[in-house]
């Protein structure tokens, strides 16, 4: 991605800065909502398996859960490796324009579902991605345990 900053005012730049910022926080906060969803959903869940023996509501149940951690896993992945890697560019290059030289900001390395087992990296993306695949994780095992139920009837 290349922007042109070279015919924008300072002040134009410097709002646009701003504006870069107020978006990066708005995705990262929209990430961490998606994993507050997913896990009320899992304390749900849990708390449907302690008062309904069904099996099918637990299957349904978990499924939902399952549906949620993978869409929250989609929003962490796509908010590091698209909006946040477009977003610090932009900072970047504005920095470099404007000469901010006290930020140390690097444009971050792109994640994928299976960087949760690189456990020597470690960052706000990759934990948040970590906790919807546990989340995902608890899904299944309610899921398979809810149709060994239902069979087992």
């Amino acid at each position: 991605m290349h922007l042109d900053l070279s015919k924008m005012s300072q002040e134009a730049l410097v709002k646009m800065y701003e504006i870069q910022w107020q978006d990066h926080l708005e995705a990262r906060r929209q990430t961490w909502q998606a994993l507050n969803i997913a896990g009320i959903i899992a304390v749900a869940l849990v708390g449907v398996q302690w008062r309904s023996s069904d099996p099918v509501v637990m299957c349904v149940a978990s499924g939902l859960l399952i549906a949620v951690s993978i869409f929250g896993m989609q929003i962490t992945m796509r908010h590091r490796n698209s909006v946040e890697i477009v977003k610090f560019t932009i900072i970047t290059e504005i920095e470099k324009r404007i000469d901010f030289e006290s930020s140390d900001l690097k444009i971050p390395d792109r994640i994928r579902w299976w960087h949760v087992f690189k456990l020597c990296k470690s960052n706000t993306s990759l934990f948040l991605l970590r906790m919807q695949f546990v989340i995902l994780l608890l899904g299944i095992f309610l899921f398979v345990r809810g149709v060994q139920a239902a069979l087992a009837v």
